[in-house]
C-alpha cells in the first residue's frame, strides 16, 4: 500500500472586504478630490447663473429699444394713472410695468390694466402681484425668496433703472399724495440719468452717448435685515448738502454697522418689482458697487418716498452688471473709480461732469465726461 509521504497544504482564506487602513486611505483620497473639484463646480455655477443675470438684463435693455422704436422715447421708471381716490395704479407703477408688453407679457400687461391694482397689493384680484414671478426680472444669484422682515412680497425684481448722481426721490411735492389736484398734475421729476418719474426722455437726450451711459443694473435682493442691498436710513441729512462719505460709513464690508438702523418702514428693495419708487428700482451711480444704500433725509411720506444713495449690488463676486443704453451688458468692479465722495451730490437739474469719477461719468446722461468702458 502507497503511503504518500507529502503533507496537507494549509490553505490561508482572505477575509472579503477592505481593512480599516485601507478604508481610510480611500476616505482620504475622495475627501481631497472633493475639495479640488467643489470650488470648481461652484464657480461654474455660479458662472452659469452670471451669465443668465447678464441675458436678463440684456433682454431688458433690448426691450427698452422697442419701447422707444414705438413711441419715440424711453419709459419713465415711475408711472400710472396718478390717482389716489381709489388707489389703482396711483402714480408709482415702475418702469417694469410698461414694458411688459415688449417682453412677450402683452397679457399680464391688459390684465393689470382692467385691474386697475396699486403696485403694492398682495391681497386684491387673486393676489396676482404678490405672486408676480418674472424669470427674466430676477438674478439666480440672488439669495433673497422672502422678505427679511418675514411680511409677505409683492413681486421680486434684482435690477433698477439708472437715475444717475443725484439723491433720487420720488416725489418733489409732498402733499401729492393726498391731494387729488396735485397728483393728477403727474408732474415730471427728472434726473441725471436717463429715467425719472412721469419722464420719458429721447434719444437725443443723452448726449453723452448710448455707449457711454448706463440704462440698467443690478440691485440683489437682501436676504437679511442688515445684508447687501437694504436701505440704512439717514434721515436727519439734508440732501441738499449731503456727502456720500456720510453713507458709505455705514456699511461695514459685509453688513451695516450696529448704530446704522435699516429701513423697516415698507417692503425691502427688491420685493416690489411693479413698485416704481427709486427706493425700490432707482439705481444710483454714486458709491461704488457693493457697498451701502441709503434713504437720505425723510418725507412726511413713508421712507420709500424719499431720496437716496440706490446703490448698485449683487451677489457675484468683486462687482455688478449693468446694461448701457446701447444695449450692451458689462461688467463694473467693485474698485471702479467714484471721484470725490466728500463731495455734495449735484442737484438732479444740474448740468456739467459728475463728481463721482468713471462710475458717475457713466450714470449721467449728459454731463459732457468722456468717459468710456473698454
Amino acid at each position: 500500500m502507497f503511503v504518500s509521504s507529502l503533507r496537507p497544504r494549509k490553505v490561508r482564506i482572505r477575509p472579503l472586504g477592505f481593512t480599516l487602513v485601507e478604508l481610510l486611505v480611500v476616505i482620504a483620497i475622495i475627501g481631497i478630490l472633493v475639495g479640488l473639484l467643489l470650488p470648481a463646480v461652484q464657480a461654474a455655477r455660479e458662472a452659469a447663473r452670471r451669465m443668465q443675470c447678464s441675458n436678463n438684463l440684456k433682454q431688458s435693455a433690448l426691450s427698452l429699444h422697442n419701447y422707444e422704436s414705438s413711441f419715440k422715447r424711453f419709459p419713465a421708471h415711475m408711472t400710472g394713472t396718478g390717482s389716489i381716490a381709489q388707489y389703482g395704479q396711483r402714480g408709482v407703477y415702475s418702469g417694469w410695468y410698461s414694458l411688459l408688453p415688449f417682453c412677450e407679457q402683452s397679457a399680464l400687461y391688459n390684465q393689470l390694466e382692467s385691474m386697475q391694482v396699486n403696485p403694492w397689493s398682495s391681497a386684491t384680484n387673486g393676489n396676482l402681484i404678490g405672486n408676480l414671478r418674472l424669470s427674466y426680472m430676477e438674478c439666480p444669484s440672488d439669495a433673497g425668496e422672502q422678505d427679511p422682515y418675514g411680511r409677505v412680497r409683492n413681486g421680486m425684481s434684482s435690477y433698477g433703472f439708472c437715475t444717475g448722481d443725484d439723491i433720487a426721490a420720488s416725489v418733489i411735492v409732498p402733499d401729492e399724495r393726498s391731494n387729488t389736484a396735485l397728483a393728477n398734475q403727474k408732474q415730471p421729476v427728472s434726473h441725471r440719468g436717463i429715467f425719472g418719474r412721469y419722464y420719458y426722455p429721447s434719444m437725443g437726450a443723452l448726449s453723452d452717448g448710448t455707449s457711454n451711459t448706463i440704462a440698467l443694473g443690478e440691485r440683489s435682493r437682501p436676504s437679511s435685515q442688515r445684508g447687501k442691498g437694504m436701505a440704512a436710513l439717514d434721515l436727519s441729512a439734508d440732501p441738499n448738502a449731503y456727502s456720500p462719505l456720510s453713507c458709505k460709513v455705514l456699511w461695514g464690508g459685509n453688513e451695516y454697522i450696529a448704530s446704522a438702523n435699516t429701513d423697516i418702514g415698507d417692503q425691502s428693495p427688491g420685493y416690489r418689482v411693479l413698485g416704481g419708487n427709486t427706493f425700490f428700482t432707482g439705481l444710483s451711480t454714486i458709491l461704488g458697487p457693493n457697498s451701502a444704500v441709503c434713504v437720505v433725509g425723510s418725507t412726511s411720506l413713508s421712507n420709500h418716498y424719499a431720496g437716496g444713495i440706490w446703490t448698485a449690488t449683487s451677489e457675484h463676486t468683486g462687482g455688478v452688471q449693468v446694461a448701457m443704453a446701447d444695449g450692451s451688458v458689462h461688467f463694473i468692479s467693485d474698485a471702479i473709480d467714484t471721484g470725490n465722495l466728500a463731495t455734495f451730490a449735484p442737484s438732479r437739474l444740474s448740468s456739467g461732469p459728475s463728481p463721482y469719477g468713471v462710475w458717475g461719468a457713466l450714470g449721467t446722461k449728459s454731463g459732457g465726461e468722456s468717459a468710456q468702458l473698454e
